[in-house]
């Protein structure tokens, strides 16, 4: 497998959109996360080069931690891995630490220099069988825009009438699907046991 993206130079910000795993090579989609942002991926060697010359550059990425726990989750929960596991962001603003890059992304909307990126239209999210949701389970009062940016989402899911799910803290937020440490191991098996509990009976009736 490998993993796609399109990545942005704007301003001194790197933005990743457009991103999928690849699974073989059929262009049919396994299912979508959305996730909080883009973390440590990035392109490589010569694709990085052009990404500084154009700005913008679509290209095979590394594969980074995350990326690394959605295929181990694949792996166990679907017997035939052909298609593409689409990997969608509440922002898109690349950040490995996660309050940091909340707090970018809120200067970045607050001065208006956060590019203009719809949501998924209700046709390309037709195409997904599910969508996991994993965006982490930080809040702040104030954090007016990453949390706008969530209740879209979550409108936008029920709109499009897919099957959703994800690990709920005890105050409804959603656990990010790859933590640091021993507790990621544990993540993988809540995540293999909610899709096969709550997604899979629903994939068999169609």
């Amino acid at each position: 497998m490998k993993a796609i993206a399109t990545f942005q130079l704007i301003g001194e910000e790197v933005y990743r959109t457009n991103t999928y795993i690849q699974f073989g090579s059929s262009r049919k989609s396994l299912g979508a996360v959305v996730m909080l942002n883009p973390g440590s991926s990035r392109l490589k060697g010569e694709a990085r080069k052009k990404l500084i010359m154009n700005g913008s550059h679509t290209d095979e990425t590394k594969i980074d931690n995350s990326m690394r726990q959605l295929i181990q989750f694949m792996k166990a929960s679907h017997p035939n891995l052909e298609g593409r596991l689409h990997i969608y962001n509440l922002f898109y603003v690349r950040n490995t630490a996660g309050i940091e890059a909340i707090e970018l992304f809120e200067l970045l909307k607050t001065t208006g220099k956060y590019p203009t990126i719809t949501l998924p239209s209700l046709l390309e999210m037709s195409q997904h069988p599910w969508i996991l949701i994993g965006w982490g389970v930080e809040k702040r009062s104030r954090w007016r825009f990453f949390e706008e940016e969530k209740r879209e989402w979550l409108q936008l899911i029920q709109d499009s009438g897919i099957p959703s799910f994800g690990i709920r803290s005890e105050n409804n937020e959603y656990y990010h699907p790859c933590p640091n440490g021993p507790a990621k191991s544990e993540r993988l098996q809540q995540l293999i046991q909610a899709y096969n509990i709550e997604i899979k009976p629903l994939i068999l009736e169609k």
